[in-house]
C-alpha cells in the first residue's frame, strides 16, 4: 500500500474500448496509478473525486475537439495538474488550441509507449521545467538535418519530367532553406549576395535540364512545406508572440529565392529555345 501512495495518480481519457483495454495496463506497469474514462462526463466526475498529477486525453471524444473540454475542466479544477492531449492529426490549428487552453505538451498518435512515458516523468519531475520558447529560425537550425533529409525524400517522391539529379536538386534546396534562416535572423531587405547567386545558378540548372517554371515553383513548395511541417509539429515549443513575423519573413525569403531562380530561368530558357 505503501509503494500505491508514491506512485503518481494519472487520468487516461479516450473513447476508443480498444485503446482503454492496453494503454492504461502499460501505463500501470510504468508505474502510476491510473484512471480510466471514456467519455467528458466520466472525465469530469473523476476531476471532481480525485486529485491527478496528470492528464492524458485523447482530442476527439464523442464529439471533435472533446479533449480540449477535459482539459479545460482539469486546468480549472486542478491548476497543478500535467496536461496531454492525444491527436491522430497535428493540423496547425489543433497545436494553437492546445497551446491557448495552456495544454502542457500534444502526442501525436499512435504514440509510442517509451516515448509517452518518457514525456510523462519529464514534466512530472520537473513541472516548472518548461524549455524556453523558440524563434521559428533557431527552430530550424536545431534540426537542419531533419529538414535535408525530409527535402530529399520529397524530391525522390515528385521525381518526374527532368533529368536533373536527386541529391543535386535536393541540395539546392537544403542550400535555399539555408538562406532563408540567415535572412530571418538579419535585418536586410534581401538575402546574402551568395544566396541569391545560388537561386540564379539554381534556375540555369533547371533549364538545361529541361525543366519548367512549374518544376522551379513545385520545388520551393518543397522547401516551404519541409520547414512549415517542421513549425506545425513543434507549436508547442516556439515563440508566439513573434510567430506570425517569423512565418512572414520566412515566406518573404523563399519568395525572393524563388523570383530569382524564375528569372535565370527564363534568361537560360530563351538562349537555349531553338529560332
Amino acid at each position: 500500500m505503501a509503494e500505491t501512495k508514491t506512485r503518481k495518480r494519472l487520468l487516461f481519457v479516450d473513447d476508443e474500448p480498444s485503446i482503454r483495454l492496453t494503454l492504461p495496463p502499460i501505463l500501470e506497469k510504468a508505474g502510476f496509478e491510473v484512471h480510466v474514462a471514456e467519455s467528458v462526463a466520466d472525465a469530469l466526475f473523476e476531476i471532481n473525486s480525485f486529485q491527478f498529477d496528470a492528464l492524458v486525453t485523447d482530442l476527439n471524444i464523442g464529439e471533435e475537439g472533446d479533449g480540449f473540454l477535459v482539459a479545460s475542466g482539469m486546468r480549472h479544477i486542478q491548476p497543478n495538474c500535467t496536461v496531454f492531449i492525444l491527436t491522430g492529426y497535428p493540423a496547425f490549428e489543433t497545436a494553437l488550441q492546445a497551446i491557448h487552453s495552456q495544454v502542457d505538451d500534444y502526442l501525436v498518435k499512435p504514440v509510442e509507449i517509451d516515448s509517452l512515458v518518457t514525456a510523462l516523468r519529464g514534466k512530472l519531475e520537473n513541472p516548472s521545467g518548461k524549455s524556453e520558447a523558440k524563434r521559428i529560425s533557431s527552430l530550424l537550425k536545431e534540426n537542419t538535418e531533419q529538414l535535408e533529409a525530409g527535402i530529399l525524400a520529397a524530391v525522390k517522391r515528385a521525381g518526374k519530367g527532368s533529368s536533373n539529379s536527386f541529391e543535386e536538386l535536393a541540395g539546392y534546396l537544403s542550400g535555399f532553406l539555408k538562406a532563408v534562416i540567415e535572412f530571418m535572423d538579419q535585418q536586410a531587405d534581401k538575402p546574402k549576395p551568395e544566396a541569391l547567386r545560388s537561386a540564379a545558378q539554381y534556375g540555369q540548372w533547371r533549364a538545361r535540364g529541361g525543366g519548367s517554371a512549374t518544376h522551379v515553383a513545385k520545388d520551393f513548395r518543397i522547401v516551404e512545406e519541409a520547414a512549415y511541417q517542421l513549425i506545425q509539429e513543434n507549436l508547442n515549443v516556439t515563440d508566439l508572440l513573434p510567430l506570425i513575423s517569423d512565418l512572414k519573413r520566412l515566406g518573404i525569403g523563399l519568395n525572393l529565392l524563388m523570383e530569382q531562380s524564375l528569372q535565370s530561368f527564363v534568361g537560360s530558357a530563351k538562349k537555349t529555345a531553338p529560332i
